[in-house]
């Protein structure tokens, strides 16, 4: 999938005026039907933030930034794949997300959340995303989040950037951490690695908390409590205090599993719990995953 990106900064004459026609204006070449498109379907930014809205004003040196797809053969097509659904109403769709399985690709021959979504959701297809507001990586598991409509994708957004989404994660890491602790250091996209992320000055905020649950002989069980949602923060913040994930061959460069007799092929990290106020009655949800068998042999095997 060919991707143009444009960048506009905003000048005065154009202060206060709609989204949708001030990219019209300074494009000159899409219609404004066409760049409403381009709103709805997740692909504008104003200040490095997503952008669902066309109305929304925008002023004097705000950044506008948009990824035009160049290109019509990318398609994502209904698949009929298992789902272990938690909870779904008619906004939102909640499921426990397995190993071994990936957001999104554009090999057409992958199975995606996006393909399983799409089966389960056709009319999902109108969303931005299809409807996804947040990410797991291919083999974490646990709870995934989806929207069913843009009112509630938009929404669960604006929950996630103001942080009043609460995510937690248990996992098993090589050593012996403190009892609890606080990583607060900014990550950023390895310049080396494009597939990877590390802690940098220069990089975006990023606060991860964890408390023990149990000390292994080599490892422990924590519980984590994410703050802001970078990607892969938590196996990028463990790495760096020096108490990498149980599993993770990325970002793992210290211990070998094989040592201590354990085979574990992907990371030991699952989103057990989400919490957050339900956007249309404003009551407190909360949601749990029943941690994988995978997890489940594993934790016996330590324990031994």
């Amino acid at each position: 999938m060919k991707i143009n990106n444009i960048f506009y900064i905003l000048k005065k004459e154009q202060h206060g005026e709609r989204l949708d026609k001030v990219i019209t204006k300074l494009s000159k070449i899409y219609s404004r039907t066409k760049i409403k498109y381009f709103i709805l379907h997740g692909l504008v930014k104003v200040n490095n933030i997503i952008i669902f809205d066309p109305n929304k004003k925008v002023y004097n040196n705000d950044k506008i930034e948009f990824n035009i797809n160049l290109s019509n053969n990318y398609i994502i097509t209904p698949k009929n794949i298992k789902l272990n659904i938690i909870y779904e109403d008619k906004n939102i769709l909640i499921i426990n997300k397995q190993s071994n399985f990936v957001m999104y690709s554009s090999n057409e021959k992958c199975d995606t959340i996006l393909n399983a979504i799409l089966h389960h959701c056709p009319l999902n297809i109108n969303l931005p995303r299809v409807g996804i507001v947040h990410r797991l990586d291919k083999n974490t598991t646990g709870i995934l989040i989806i929207a069913k409509n843009l009112s509630t994708q938009y929404k669960l957004t604006e929950l996630i950037k103001n942080k009043q989404i609460t995510k937690e994660y248990l996992a098993i890491v090589h050593g012996h951490t403190e009892k609890y602790g606080s990583i607060i250091k900014p990550i950023s996209r390895n310049m080396h690695d494009r597939t990877c992320m590390k802690v940098c000055n220069i990089g975006k905020l990023a606060i991860t908390h964890y408390k023990v649950i149990t000390y292994f002989k080599n490892y422990t069980y924590l519980r984590i409590i994410l703050e802001t949602g970078r990607t892969h923060q938590i196996r990028v913040h463990m790495s760096y205090i020096k108490h990498p994930i149980l599993g993770d061959a990325k970002y793992n460069t210290i211990f070998k599993d094989k040592e201590n007799n354990i085979n574990f092929d992907r990371q030991a990290l699952h989103s057990y719990k989400l919490k957050f106020n339900y956007p249309f009655n404003n009551s407190e949800k909360i949601w749990y995953a029943s941690l994988p068998e995978d997890m489940k042999i594993l934790l016996k095997e330590l324990s031994k």
